[in-house]
Order: C-alpha cells, then structure tokens, then sequence
C-alpha cells in the first residue's frame, strides 16, 4: 500500500492507495479511487475515526492536484477565509 506524508501548517496529510480508516484520528487524506485510476478524494479522519470526504462529489485527476486543493482548505480552516500575505504570514 502506498503512503507518503506530509504536513502543512502542523496539520499531518497522508497519501494513501488503501483506505482512508487506516489513518490516524485528526490526519487529512488524499485517497486513491480505484487504484488512481478512476480520480483521488480528500479526506479528514475525526478524532473517534470517522472518515469526511471533504471533496463532495468533488474528485481530482492527480494526487498532486488534490494535494493542492487540500492545502488551500487547510489555510481557509486555520485562516478563516482571510488571504494570507505574499509572505506566507
């Protein structure tokens, strides 16, 4: 089973080819379908365990895109919607 990690703004972000309720409670995941083949979803694992598809019906072609798009939510949570300034603060 693949699996890399990541982190972005202390928040752990898993890649993951297996399933989403093999990661650790509190952990975001960006989940093959299908092997890849059919598109990747974005996941966050809640402290009992459950899995929330963050995405909706919202799939991405790549891994790397739904990294992207992961990340971005990830500032909107921790920044409450506010623009972060061109230097990253």
């Amino acid at each position: 089973m693949l699996k890399r990690y990541y982190a972005h703004r202390d928040k752990d972000i898993f890649i993951t080819s297996g399933s989403a309720r093999d990661l650790a409670p509190g952990s975001f995941g960006v989940c093959a379908i299908g092997g890849g083949a059919e598109g990747w979803s974005v996941v966050h694992i809640g402290p009992d365990g459950d899995v929330a598809d963050l995405g909706g019906e919202y799939y991405f072609a790549t891994a790397e895109e739904a990294l992207a798009f992961l990340r971005e939510l990830i500032d909107l949570m921790i920044d409450g919607g506010e623009p972060r300034g061109l230097d990253g603060a």
